[in-house]
């Protein structure tokens, strides 16, 4: 339950009570006059919660998405899986293993999910869950990263799919944060799904490699053609590939921007970006435009073997920081 934040709480709370917010935060500000400012608001909101008789940890009805607090155990929810981001494998000191990452939501909001038992990362190997699978979570538990919940599945954790005959309606993307907001300091080698907001501080000059038109995926040269993996001998595309250096004010980053974004960043198409290549003082002046430039980049983190440093794959970007708006007590 500790470092759940203030926001969340009062949610929470609002949703097992037929309080307002406004009358929520009048009875934590009460608290915290009667007890000489002594506790955190935080602490303040349990303890109104406890008066109520809600229990944060045991929601009452059906738990939803909006419902999950960190802290819990035994969580059992009905979900859909909005987006898988696929599986990783990660070594640490203690242990080695791999890890998925999902996005579930259902019609209160969307959380992400991370599967570290290998018998439930099968499901996803073996194409048995995919994206717009209606699933059934059973024995997980939520934990708090940087303000944003998370489910975790474990050994004991199960997820249930032949026996789910239930729809599930996922909360509009538009409306909730479908990333986690992080900081640049607490990136670690696994992060996945994740928005970095700041500023692009030094740009490298573009580079290009051949493509499938098809898939987007490297082609290789034989015989003097092209041919992909997947789809044969094709008539390649020349994808942009931009490197460059972000920075948070916690720490910075290099990090990778492909195709669309990598348009996005520099302004230009990838013929016309292509068309600079001989030009250097066009390039400078291009780079030029680019420092400076705010925004928040969302992706994940690849570890750079070679050089022993964490790098940032960009997925995709928004123009602006996500801001989310949190209650104030005055």
């Amino acid at each position: 339950m500790f470092g759940i934040s203030y926001q969340d709480l009062v949610k929470r709370i609002k949703l097992e009570s037929n309080l307002s917010e406004e009358e929520i935060n009048s009875k934590v500000k009460q608290k915290l006059a009667k007890l000489s400012d002594l506790l955190s608001k935080e602490g303040a909101a349990h303890i109104v919660a406890h008066e109520l008789g809600i229990n944060l940890l045991k929601p009452s009805g059906k738990l939803t998405v909006e419902k999950l607090i960190p802290g819990m155990n035994s969580v059992n929810i009905l979900c859909k899986i909005v987006k898988i981001y696929g599986i990783r494998e990660f070594k640490k000191e203690s242990r080695e293993g791999k890890v998925a990452n999902l996005l579930v939501g259902d019609e209160t909001g969307v959380t992400k999910v991370v599967i570290w038992d290998t018998n439930l990362i099968k499901l996803i190997e073996e194409n048995k869950i995919k994206e717009d699978s209606v699933i059934k979570v059973k024995n997980a538990y939520v934990k708090d990263n940087n303000n944003y919940k998370e489910l975790h599945l474990g050994s004991r954790s199960e997820i249930e799919i032949n026996s789910v005959n239930e729809t599930v309606e996922v909360k509009p993307m538009d409306s909730v944060r479908d990333y986690l907001k992080i900081q640049i300091k607490d990136l670690e080698d696994t992060s996945s799904n994740v928005g970095i907001f700041g500023t692009i501080t030094q740009v490298f000059e573009p580079r290009f490699y051949e493509a499938c038109p098809e898939c987007n995926k490297k082609v290789k040269l034989h015989d003097g053609e092209f041919h992909c993996d997947v789809h044969g001998k094709v008539q390649e595309k020349l994808v942009p590939i931009l490197n460059f250096i972000f920075d948070d004010s916690t720490d910075s980053i290099r990090a990778t921007a492909f195709r669309e974004n990598a348009e996005k960043i520099l302004g230009l198409n990838s013929t016309a970006i292509y068309e600079l290549r001989q030009q250097p003082e066009k390039i400078e002046e291009l780079k030029g435009k680019v420092l400076g430039k705010q925004l928040t980049i969302i992706g994940r983190v690849n570890k750079n073997e070679m050089f022993g440093r964490k790098e940032f794959s960009v997925q995709r970007m928004e123009d602006k920081e996500n801001v989310v708006e949190e209650v104030q007590i005055s």
